[in-house]
């Protein structure tokens, strides 16, 4: 109880005098400092992410290495496994790093490993493993003690000259050994490979590039200090990814270099073999980036079995050691573009890669431009070759020393000879000759004689000490020759180095005939290749633009078929089927618009979804179709009501205007529509027991007409229903009788009313009633009236000519399209059905069986028939 009333009290109890006690505790209570807990979590969680940040997720900008990699590398360096060494078991090599240098998990230590050495992860793999290292397909590596490892020539490149005091060494955890804190790098590791990984609060994605055009960039900064990111991107096409593949949109890939941030598309590489005259296969032979191929595989096939692409017969893998190739093969006449679409659509066949170019300069993060990440690999290499440069200057300075040394000892060899020989000991030789050298007369007895040996060469220790362990075969006359053409050597050496270090374009020249080696020894052709957003082709070029038939069948079964595929007959005609359905289906919509169009699909519950035209599986007249639910993420209970064809979404002055079941109307911006998702969006508000019947496209200021089952209509100003959002719920649009319900909705132009007769068509209303009755009546002969009234007569239903069914808007030249429920279908001259006026019956337009209904008619556009009638195809 004693932490609950003191909260500041250890948390094992006590009070706070354990250390004068002699427990080792604190030294009484006056050792306990208050801290306010929000400033510990703070600072606290500062530094842990800070080492999360700094020591284990982002790269260094300099070598493009995390910690681990690095510490890996060193590894195999210092264990002295290079790319013309034997392979050695990745266990020993993990337990090396992890004893010496990284004190974590050997899992997380042997995943790096694998990783480095996978040819399909890093685009230059920096380990030559032998055994398994893991597949495309998902396939684990094998166990650490099955396989073996050793660097890849590359790497040598990462390592090269550190022992040259080129980068600085620290500790490593027990302070046993020194690591390095970052490798010299003759590569640009960074951008060439790239890097991945989650921190604290931020993560970096860089993608893999290609050598070849890394190293030109980098060789145009070091010539041109003044270039930037538009030099650069003269030589950096884009991301090189090792997988291969296609990525689309260089003005995207521009525009990630410029910030550091940046999204663009990869897909897969597709071809087309033909495997019988009319049966084709899509052929893939690479994949996006970091793609799981099975799984990928195993996608296809499952769309296949949920008929969400139907037009697949058999999907299977044939790659091999030469290369992969997925085998998907179509149905006989399905259109390959179509269906490679919706595998675009459904896999990840097309993946979005998101580039977040994050890297540790000077140990803080730092979201960086191409260029800017490129300079900072310069000026590493700039520290790292003058320090080289340096180091190899004193090296040859001291190689002159001794070289001079030798030259001194080797001109008075007589006189060094005779005081080695007259000394006692090593000691006693080095300081005699020391003595010598300085210019001291000394005596020394020499088989009883006395000798006077007095030069002053100036020999220092060091080079006594290389005398004296000079061995005599280098007396002969041509090892003497060897050590004076050596001396002149090393001197021209040290005069090359001292230019180096005092001429900064000589050094960056070095740095430049270095990179130039690399991209020899390394460089290699671009296998991604970049698409511009001019040369993109979209799948609407490779459809023809062409009016077409879109019908929906009242279970659902959505089909488009070319028009001309229906000929025209005379009115009462036998008809033709128009869809193969089911006995207990029948057709419940048709619509005609371009296979270019956007389809604004509504459903009876006022949601809207978006489709297009050439999206709908192209099925022959008397075929089904395809469910709609495949296309169009409907709810349990939901069902298309109105196919509307827009061919511009963002269409100023455009609304769209809704009518339901119940009488109501509304009307919206057309541009309200332009971002409808996947999931279907709200187009208008609907309550539990209405439902919409009809959508139309209007200016904003024509005339509405309305009808309902029972034979009423009403026509009104559409400036009498006010703009409104898409949730809202409308206003009333008619006042209902009993049992009533609307069926249709048309739109007229307001010049109808203005001009009288005078306008360029005349406007009729043509009712279609459920029997196969139809009659044209003027809208004129409809008074105008303010929205909510009960309005007027229509049609006269009996029990001969049924109720109303539908109502369309035609013109003399106008054709129509009569559907029955069980799919009978007939294709009329409109002018053939007589001028009625409104309260009478119609006229016989299509002869029914005695349980069939008329379940939709819809009107032809007059250019399609006239077109028709050019080519041949209308029959009398």
């Amino acid at each position: 109880m004693a932490n609950d009333e003191n909260p500041l009290l250890p948390l094992g109890g006590g009070d706070g005098n354990d250390g004068a006690n002699g427990t080792g505790g604190p030294t009484g209570a006056s050792s306990i400092i208050p801290i306010n807990i929000e400033d510990e979590m703070r600072r606290s969680y500062l530094d842990y992410s800070m080492s999360v940040i700094i020591g284990r997720a982002l790269p260094d900008v300099r070598d493009g290495l995390k910690p681990v990699h690095r510490r890996i590398l060193y590894t195999l360096h210092e264990m002295g496994l290079q790319y013309n060494k034997k392979y050695t078991k990745c266990a020993k090599v993990v337990g090396q790093a992890m004893g010496v240098f990284h004190p974590h998990g050997d899992s997380a230590i042997y995943d790096t490993m694998v990783r480095l050495a996978q040819p399909f992860s890093l685009r230059y793999p920096m380990i030559d493993g032998q055994g398994n290292f893991g597949s495309v397909d998902g396939d684990p590596p094998a166990a650490m003690r099955y396989t073996e490892c050793r660097m890849m020539r590359i790497a040598s490149e990462m390592l090269a000259d550190i022992d040259m005091e080129t980068v600085d060494f620290m500790p490593n955890y027990d302070e046993s050994t020194f690591e390095p804190t970052v490798l010299p790098a003759r590569i640009p590791n960074l951008i060439v490979n790239g890097s991945n990984g989650i921190a604290v609060g931020m993560a970096t994605n860089i993608p893999p590039h290609n050598l070849t055009e890394v190293v030109n960039a980098t060789i145009e900064m070091i010539n041109n200090p003044q270039a930037g990111l538009i030099e650069v991107l003269k030589h950096v096409q884009g991301p090189d990814f090792p997988t291969g593949g296609f990525l689309y949109g260089r003005g995207g890939v521009a525009q990630a270099y410029a910030t550091g941030r940046g999204k663009f598309l990869i897909r897969a590489k597709v071809s087309t073999e033909n495997l019988t005259k009319e049966k084709q296969a899509i052929i893939v032979s690479e994949i996006p980036y970091q793609v799981n191929k099975m799984k990928l595989i195993e996608r296809i096939a499952e769309l296949y079995h949920e008929k969400v692409i139907d037009d697949i017969t058999d999907v299977r893998d044939e790659s091999d050691r030469d290369g992969m190739r997925i085998v998907i093969e179509l149905r006989r006449g399905a259109e390959a573009q179509i269906v490679l679409n919706q595998l675009y659509k459904h896999t990840q066949m097309q993946e979005s890669f998101s580039m977040i170019f994050l890297a540790v300069v000077n140990g803080q993060p730092k979201e960086l431009p191409l260029h800017v990440a490129i300079q900072h690999f310069i000026d590493h290499r700039v520290d790292v070759v003058r320090r080289r440069t340096a180091f190899l200057l004193r090296k040859a300075r001291e190689r002159e020393h001794i070289l001079e040394g030798y030259k001194i000892a080797l001109d008075n060899l007589d006189r060094v000879i005779r005081i080695i020989r007259g000394s006692g000991s090593r000691a006693e030789a080095r300081e005699n000759l020391r003595t010598w050298s300085l210019g001291t007369e000394i005596v020394i007895n020499l088989d009883k004689d006395t000798t006077n040996l007095n030069i002053a060469p100036g020999m220092s220790y060091r080079q006594i000490d290389a005398v004296l362990e000079l061995q005599l075969y280098r007396l002969t006359q041509l090892s003497i020759d060897e050590l004076l053409k050596e001396l002149a050597q090393v001197r021209e050496n040290i005069a090359e180095y001292e230019s180096i270090l005092a001429s900064e374009k000589k050094l960056r020249g070095v740095i430049v005939k270095e990179l130039e080696e690399v991209k020899k020894q390394y460089g290699d052709e671009r296998r991604t290749l970049i698409v511009d957003e001019s040369a993109e082709l979209q799948l609407e070029d490779l459809i023809a633009d062409e009016q077409v038939a879109v019908t929906v069948s009242h279970s659902g079964y959505l089909k488009r078929t070319p028009i001309s595929t229906y000929r025209q007959q005379r009115r009462g005609g036998t008809g033709r089927i128009g869809m193969k359905t089911r006995e207990e289906d029948f057709v419940s919509q048709l619509i005609i618009d371009s296979t270019h169009a956007y389809l604004l699909c509504f459903t009876n519950t006022g949601r809207v979804f978006w489709l297009k035209v050439y999206e709908i599986p192209d099925v022959g007249a008397a075929g089904k179709g395809k469910a709609i639910a495949s296309l169009l993420n409907l709810q349990p209970g939901e069902t298309v009501r109105n196919i509307l064809p827009v061919r511009n979404l963002e269409e100023e002055g455009k609304f769209v205007f809704f009518a339901t079941q119940k009488g109501t109307v509304k009307k919206t911006p057309l541009k309200d529509f332009c971002n409808v998702m996947a999931r279907g969006i709200i187009a208008i508000g609907i309550d539990a027991d209405d439902e919409l019947i009809g959508v139309r496209i209007t200016d904003g200021s024509q005339v509405v007409f309305l009808a309902t089952h029972e034979g009423m209509a009403i026509r009104f100003d559409e400036n009498d229903v006010r703009s409104m959002g898409r949730p809202a719920y409308g206003v009333r649009g008619i006042d209902l009788g009993k049992n009533d319900y609307l069926v249709g909705l048309a739109v007229t132009p307001k010049e109808r009313i203005a001009n009288g007769n005078g306008g360029n068509t005349p406007s009729l209303i043509l009712s279609v009633t459920s029997n196969g009755f139809g009659k044209r009546t003027d809208v004129d002969e409809y008074r105008l009236q303010t929205r909510g009234g009960k309005g007027v007569i229509n049609v006269k239903t009996t029990a001969r000519n049924g109720k109303v069914q539908s109502i369309n808007l035609v013109d003399d030249t106008s054709e129509l399209m009569v559907i029955s429920q069980y799919g009978k279908i007939i294709r009329i001259d409109t002018k053939t059905v007589r001028a009625a006026g409104r309260s009478t019956q119609g006229v016989k337009l299509l002869n029914l069986e005695e349980d069939d209904k008329v379940a939709a008619a819809v009107v032809i556009p007059p250019e399609e028939a006239k077109a028709d009638l050019e080519d041949g195809t209308l029959l009398q």
